[in-house]
């Protein structure tokens, strides 16, 4: 696992904002090659903590804390999400089923995919998220369901 997490620094850190300044969004500081993560706080049906390291719309990363019982709406996303569990047990449903990521596996929600991201778990669900390319609201489209 510390392998994966060094790789996902490295891609991360070879993401450098441009000198001008014009790709860098307001999410996190980027300082003298120190990036300090914006806290947000989501409220879907329980809040949840997200730190963003991004620094560019080229790629999005996160770091999320979400307690027992979290689940987010069912989304289709216009950006790539994968990851690693660092503790809890994830889960992705799709219309064809539900998947459980344990801790310390990674997983992969190509775009335009529907799924509904939850914790599936009995603690508190923890992982790093790497976005391609990074969040924006325009991004994702919202669905009371997997049938329409």
């Amino acid at each position: 696992m510390n392998k994966i997490l060094l790789i996902l620094l490295i891609i991360f850190i070879g993401c450098k904002p441009n000198q001008n300044g014009n790709n860098i969004n307001e999410k996190a500081i980027y300082n003298d090659h120190v990036i300090t993560p914006k806290k947000i706080i989501i409220n879907d049906n329980l809040e949840r903590h997200l730190f963003d390291y991004s620094i560019s719309d080229e790629i999005g990363l996160n770091k999320m804390h979400a307690p027992v019982g979290w689940t987010e709406p069912i989304i289709k996303a216009k950006f790539e999400l994968r990851g690693i569990v660092l503790s809890g047990v994830l889960g992705l449903e799709f219309e064809d089923g539900i998947k459980k990521i344990p801790s310390s596996n990674g997983f992969l929600i190509p775009n335009n995919t529907k799924v509904r991201i939850f914790n599936a778990g009995s603690e508190e669900l923890i992982l790093i998220e790497v976005l391609r390319p990074g969040y924006q609201k325009k991004f994702v489209k919202f669905f009371e369901g997997f049938d329409n």
